[in-house]
């Protein structure tokens, strides 16, 4: 592993589940780590979902290996570029695999489609409230 190559800072996070001051479960992401890696592209395609057509990329992450690191997992995400003047790509983690005895992480990693924010209104159980969500937009 070539660790000048490491040039770009993203941020890894899992999901995690809390319950509000009401009782209902609330899904949100949380920080494990951010570092330093290099990311390069695998492959990118266009495939038919319902009803239209949806693009996919997949790039390859390596980072060094940390004991913050050690439990990654295809339920986590990565997010990139970690900078507020270049736009935030998320992506889901598909699989990891350690780089030596280690040395470092390979992560395989597909970028989520566009999400946008959908407004919700909740009644049931609740006072009439306004409840935002993030749902995928898929074209």
């Amino acid at each position: 592993m070539r660790y000048g190559r490491l040039d770009r800072r993203i941020v890894l996070q899992r999901r995690t589940s809390a319950l509000t001051a009401s009782g209902q479960p609330v899904d949100s992401w949380s920080d494990i780590a951010t570092r330093w890696a290099s990311v390069g592209p695998v492959r990118g395609g266009e495939q038919f979902g319902t009803p239209q057509i949806v693009a996919t990329e997949q790039v390859e992450i390596q980072i060094r290996w940390s004991a913050a690191t050690v439990g990654l997992n295809p339920g986590d995400r990565a997010i990139f570029p970690n900078s507020s003047t270049a736009p935030t790509a998320v992506y889901d983690i598909k699989a990891v695999h350690e780089i030596g005895r280690r040395e470092g992480l390979r992560i395989i990693a597909e970028r989520r489609p566009d999400v946008a924010a959908t407004a919700h209104y909740v009644t049931s159980g609740e006072p009439l409230g306004l409840l935002l969500t993030l749902t995928r937009s898929y074209g």
